[in-house]
């Protein structure tokens, strides 16, 4: 099983559900440490993002789950606090993929009949 450090700031995205830091920094920390792709639709499910919880807590058992009084305006002191606590980055292993989802699951029901499956 392969390592990787990813930000503080994405690792905590996937535990509280707050967007910390760039979506991208989020979406390839979450894609490593599952082991599959993840399309962005997916995130919404909450059987992943559960799933995603517990791998961080697995993984780093202090994390915090939960953060209050986050906004726009001050989840860079948020972010800082997190950092001069756990450090900037956290050492993540990869997943193993066993919980991969289809593109095309997680499709709100009012956008299905609009959904072009293209296979190459």
């Amino acid at each position: 099983m392969s390592t990787q450090e990813f930000p503080t700031a994405a690792i905590v995205s996937l535990t509280t559900g707050i967007l910390l830091c760039d979506f991208s920094e989020m979406h390839k920390a979450a894609e490593f440490m599952m082991g599959h792709p993840i399309w962005t639709h997916h995130f919404a499910d909450k059987e992943l993002r559960r799933k995603m919880r517990d791998a961080v807590i697995a993984q780093h058992s202090d994390i915090p789950v939960a953060l209050d009084g986050v906004t726009k305006e001050n989840y860079k002191e948020h972010v800082a606090a997190l950092e001069a606590k756990f450090g900037s980055t956290l050492l993540m292993r990869s997943g193993d993929g066993h919980m991969a989802m289809s593109p095309l699951d997680g499709i709100p029901d009012h956008l299905k009949d609009n959904t072009i499956l293209v296979k190459v």
